[in-house]
């Protein structure tokens, strides 16, 4: 009676494998793909489901601002965006914060665009990054009215000056191999450095011309603080995506978009009328 039980049991579960076989061949049996991308890594990515898109970053003048009045953001990342994402079925939700915590969202995974980081290998590692940059910046000293004669293009000339850099900022390899000979204070924003600039707390602050010229106008520093000369680097601002597979899926989305709007014409009119520089 065992025995007969056994092979019973054994030719019960030989039917039901073939069962399974039959209906996953047939289509009937399907694992759902993940959002953005498939369930093996090793697959190509998908199309991103249709939606809301999380955006964050930090104001970037000209690039990524605030609306006034709680209005609509505005800049050249905004008209990009809304470009390739709402035809595409998308919702592009954009938030700031700052811009420490915004790169943390895309690192672990809330958000799935970060707005404008430049590339470097250190943030390679965190995050995947657009193919094609969509800004170009002028990396500059500001140094106080009568005095931008401290910078000439001679790092070495620096060493004995106070040097202010923000906090999270990148300023290009030159920059970084400089920095151990230099006595460089990390402030908190950019509005900071310029103010401890006009007090003489800093000689010197490292930006990019296009983020401090409106925070210049803003502070009402306009006849104390100048732009030294020649810039020390160009660097070029990219959207970066998570590293996860549905981080793929947005980067190819994003680069076709902008691969689109170049070949039309259309982003080089968006890129004049904002004023920013568009990388070749």
């Amino acid at each position: 009676m065992g025995a007969h039980m056994d092979a019973l049991r054994r030719q019960l579960l030989r039917h039901a494998a073939l069962g399974a076989t039959a209906l996953a061949v047939s289509g009937a049996v399907r694992t759902e793909p993940l959002q953005g991308g498939h369930p093996s890594g090793n697959a190509a990515p998908g199309r991103p489901r249709s939606g809301p898109v999380r955006i964050v970053g930090t104001t970037f003048a000209r690039l990524f601002e605030p609306g006034a009045d709680s209005a609509r953001p505005r800049g050249l990342a905004v008209d990009l965006l809304d470009a390739i994402l709402i035809p595409a079925g998308h919702t592009p939700r954009y938030e700031f914060y700052p811009w420490l915590r915004a790169q943390s969202m895309i690192e672990r995974g809330p958000a799935q665009i970060l707005v404008g980081p430049y590339r470097t290998p250190e943030r390679e590692r965190l995050m995947r990054f657009s193919r094609q940059a969509f800004y170009e910046d002028a990396l500059v000293f500001y140094a106080r009215r009568r005095e931008e004669g401290l910078w000439w293009g001679d790092f070495q000339a620096l060493q004995r000056l106070r040097i202010g850099a923000v906090q999270g900022w990148v300023y290009g390899e030159r920059f970084e191999q400089a920095r151990a000979g230099l006595t460089v204070t990390v402030v908190r924003d950019l509005a900071t450095a310029l103010r401890m600039l006009q007090l003489g707390r800093l000689d010197l602050i490292a930006a990019n011309q296009r983020n401090s010229e409106p925070v210049i106008q803003e502070l009402g520093l306009g006849d104390q603080v100048v732009l030294c000369a020649p810039p020390f680097a160009q660097l070029k601002g990219h959207f970066a995506f998570g590293r996860e597979p549905a981080g793929e899926s947005w980067l190819a989305l994003v680069d076709a978009g902008m691969q689109r709007l170049r070949a039309s014409g259309e982003l080089q009119q968006m890129a004049a009328r904002r004023g920013v520089v568009l990388p070749d």
